[in-house]
């Protein structure tokens, strides 16, 4: 009179993916912008610099070559020494000792070059950039100091967080002398720290660019910022593209489930779920909620014993918890996978940990399905007994067939009497009680009929 089906648990639709470190990989990229920003300073090449040598010690004039004086040649030789031993006080010692009235601008330049790279490695950032403000203010220097103090100073004014004025000296660079990637990729990053996200797109496309055309890398630091770039606008098309080409250069676990994540969000369920187990496939999913995730994708998918496997491999290598919720969605797999025996015992674990009488409710249907009737009888009896049932009559119900199949048809009766209390199994618990009584009222005519004939028999044995 009643057709069993499966408990399923509940469907799985697919989970909103929150971006994975949209914000945290924000925090990650800060820690890699400083070290883009970071100034690379060296100690001066000072072979390369000349200085005059007359005998009363006096400074050329009216040359066409810049040189220093003796004196001051003398004295940045000297505190250059002391940095090679990192004696960097000592080295700045020296410097404040040369009379600065009488410098010429080559030289005061030259000075003041020397003083920034020591304020820089003391981490005193506003000296520094101000005694490179000072090199750049001298008239008719070198365009090669011209040029590294223009970018260093760019770097030094990001560090210190006045992005306007480092953005206003990096594109002086790029304007006077040729487009550089990577303070292309500090203006993008500056544009960042401003939060106005449409205006980092412009320099970083053209730093990648730049860096393609002359062969050179393109640093996965301005992939980055690209793809915060075209998150913050919305435009998810431009961030599959751009996380597409990190996981082959850099297939890191993040790139990966982004990536997925992102699949999710342009509704191509197919390959949000072939990134994700690309992921899984190379080892990068080892937590828990990771490896959760990837079986309901899974189940998702309609492909229940996949996801069955990673649980269980889940389990055995302590990787997946052995939760009451964990344990319940292996049990829903196999279910799925029509593994039903393989579903009773994480269901029956389930059952054991979980604070209500719900899944031994779900367990008692299980063993019903495997015709295990004894065994569904004492889980029904403990759902029951333990509470907090959702559909109380439900329970009733499946113990009194199993009650039925079991031939306690007094039992049953009394089951299905309970199960008729609840008004959602009430019309349905009537009727197995009256398939109930009907059985029992053919049973009483057998068990008479055969009464009947055994009383003729030993009659006719008698005579």
């Amino acid at each position: 009179m009643m057709q069993t089906t499966r408990s399923t648990g509940p469907g799985y639709a697919g989970q909103r993916f929150v971006y994975p470190a949209l914000r945290s990989v924000v925090a990650g990229l800060a820690a890699a912008v400083m070290l883009l920003a970071a100034p690379t300073l060296a100690p001066v090449e000072w072979g390369a610099v000349a200085y005059a040598k007359d005998d009363d010690d006096k400074k050329l004039s009216g040359r066409k070559t810049q040189a220093l004086g003796k004196k001051v040649y003398e004295a940045i030789t000297a505190a250059n020494e002391l940095v090679d031993t990192e004696d960097y006080n000592g080295a700045r010692a020296i410097l404040d000792k040369i009379d600065k009235s009488k410098l010429t601008s080559y030289e005061t330049a030259q000075v003041n070059n020397f003083y920034g790279f020591l304020y820089y490695n003391a981490e005193n950032y506003p000296r520094a950039i101000k005694a490179y403000e000072t090199v750049l203010a001298q008239p008719d220097i070198p365009e090669a100091l011209v040029q590294g103090t223009i970018r260093t100073l760019s770097q030094l004014y990001f560090v210190q967080e006045n992005f306007d004025k480092s953005i206003q000296l990096a594109e002086r660079y790029n304007r006077e002398f040729g487009e550089d990637p990577e303070l292309l990729a500090l203006i993008g990053t500056a544009y960042y720290q401003k939060n106005q996200p449409a205006k980092i797109v412009a320099p970083i496309e053209r730093a990648i660019a730049i860096a393609r055309e002359r062969g050179t890398t393109v640093k996965e630091q301005w992939w980055l910022l690209l793809r915060v770039a075209y998150w913050e606008q919305d435009n998810y098309k431009k961030v599959k593209e751009i996380l597409e080409i990190l996981v082959v250069n850099w297939p890191k676990k993040e790139y990966w489930t982004q990536l997925s994540g992102i699949y999710y969000e342009l509704k191509d369920e197919p390959r949000q779920l072939a990134a994700y187990e690309a992921a899984y496939d190379q080892g990068l999913l080892s937590s828990n909620g990771e490896l959760v995730q990837m079986a309901q994708l899974f189940l998702q998918a309609e492909i229940p014993y996949k996801a069955a496997k990673v649980l269980e491999q889940g389990f055995e290598s302590e990787q997946v918890e052995r939760t009451v919720r964990n344990l319940r969605l292996l049990s829903q797999s196999y279910q799925l996978a029509r593994e039903d025996s393989k579903a009773i015992a994480p269901l029956k674990e389930a059952a054991g940990l979980s604070g209500d009488g719900e899944l031994y409710a779900r367990l008692a249907n299980s063993y019903l399905n495997l015709s295990q009737y004894g065994d569904c009888i004492s889980s029904a009896k403990k759902a029951i007994s333990k509470g907090g049932l959702k559909k109380t009559g439900n329970a009733y119900l499946t113990k009194g067939m199993c009650e039925f199949d079991s031939k306690k048809l007094a039992s049953a009766k009394n089951s299905f009497a309970n199960a008729a209390k609840y008004s959602d199994t009430k019309k349905y618990a009537r009727q197995w009680m009256q398939f109930v009584e009907n059985e029992q009222s053919r049973l009483a005519k057998l068990n008479k009929s055969l009464k009947k004939v055994r009383n003729a028999q030993q009659a006719a044995e008698a005579s």
